[in-house]
């Protein structure tokens, strides 16, 4: 399937399922429908919207491979940070006044931790391509 063809079959079908979205919503809000149907589109458009963010690049990884390697490549290290960020985690409970037992479970406070210094660090990481893509263009000049 070419690309355009892909390109004219995401958007026939993305203004398919707008229309049905707002037909649907017009219906739920002036109470001619109850909120059952509109909750079953909302499923079906959620489980739509997984299968298509597991479906595309599955497919975009076998048309063109040399890419894939790179965003391979990518989530590899970002998973590489996440690990570095779990190990470097505390697990010492902290004290809470409202006796809250998540402040105590060490398995929370360890994801905790690893989260936030994996947000830490890659946040670090994009400033610091930010200051090089910025230098760079000043010298390219």
């Amino acid at each position: 399937m070419s690309n355009s063809a892909i390109s004219t079959l995401t958007k026939v079908l993305t203004w398919l399922l707008m229309g049905v979205s707002a037909i649907l919503t017009v219906l739920f809000y002036t109470g001619s429908i109850d909120p059952e149907p509109f909750l079953y589109w909302a499923y079906l458009l959620f489980g739509l919207s997984v299968v298509m963010a597991l479906v595309f690049p599955l497919y975009f990884f076998i048309v063109n491979p040399k890419n894939a390697l790179k965003t391979l490549l990518g989530i590899g290290l970002m998973a590489v940070v996440f690990v570095i960020g779990y190990i470097m985690a505390d697990a010492t409970p902290m004290f809470s006044p409202t006796n809250d037992a998540n402040f105590s479970n060490t398995n929370v406070l360890v994801l905790t931790d690893a989260g936030l210094i994996s947000t830490y660090v890659l946040f670090g990481v994009a400033l610091l391509m930010l200051l090089f893509t910025g230098v760079r263009s000043v010298f390219n000049k």
